[in-house]
């Protein structure tokens, strides 16, 4: 039975190797993964290695400086051949290797460097698609008249005329002419009429 590994090949701790021992294997700084990468390059949990019949896939989880093969940056699971190079980031770089083939073994049929990547695809899970529900009917109030508008004829105002202000007392009854008065100025007139 084949094992596979992994050496670091740049970087601080060059020459670390790895074992790729699980079926499903985290790679990434944080100190939770199976396999621990300090470097800052290298995001908290950075790709995902799958055993896959007789190698591994390795994909990238939506890592900040992304997973390298061959000089492309993967987007989906990519098989690894064996003696193949996987940057992370700019400077980092990890060696896939296998070991223990025997020489009687079936020899597992690798493609060469030289062929482009050929992503694994994984059957996509099942979307769900939420019935379509028919639109409320819209509101349409009525449709009202307009009010028709007469022009408006200007009015002539009245003149005004002038009324005396309203005294606050009460007019006085006129006078009665006292009698002796009037007799008086009766005799006054006949003595101015008289020659002399």
């Amino acid at each position: 039975m084949p094992s596979f590994k992994l050496t670091l090949q740049s970087g601080s701790g060059l020459g670390t190797e790895y074992p790729l021992e699980k079926s499903e294997m985290f790679l990434g700084r944080d100190l939770s993964n199976d396999i621990v990468v300090n470097d800052s390059e290298v995001s908290r949990r950075h790709a995902r290695l799958v055993l896959s019949g007789n190698t591994y896939t390795i994909e990238d989880l939506g890592s900040t400086n992304g997973t390298f093969i061959r000089g492309q940056r993967i987007g989906v699971p990519v098989a690894l051949m064996p003696g193949e190079t996987i940057l992370i980031g700019e400077k980092v770089l990890l060696r896939f290797d296998v070991t223990g083939l025997q020489a009687d073994a079936t020899v597992a049929s690798f493609r060469t460097a030289s062929q482009p990547v050929q992503p694994v695809i994984q059957p996509a899970a099942p979307v769900y698609t939420p019935p379509v529900q028919p639109a409320a009917p819209v509101y349409t109030p009525p449709v009202q008249p307009r009010p028709v508008v007469q022009p408006v004829v200007p009015v002539t105002p009245a003149p005004v005329q002038y009324s005396p202000p309203i005294s606050a007392y009460p007019p006085s009854a006129p006078k009665k002419k006292k009698g002796w008065l009037v007799a008086l100025l009766i005799v006054v007139g006949a003595i101015v009429a008289i020659p002399s």
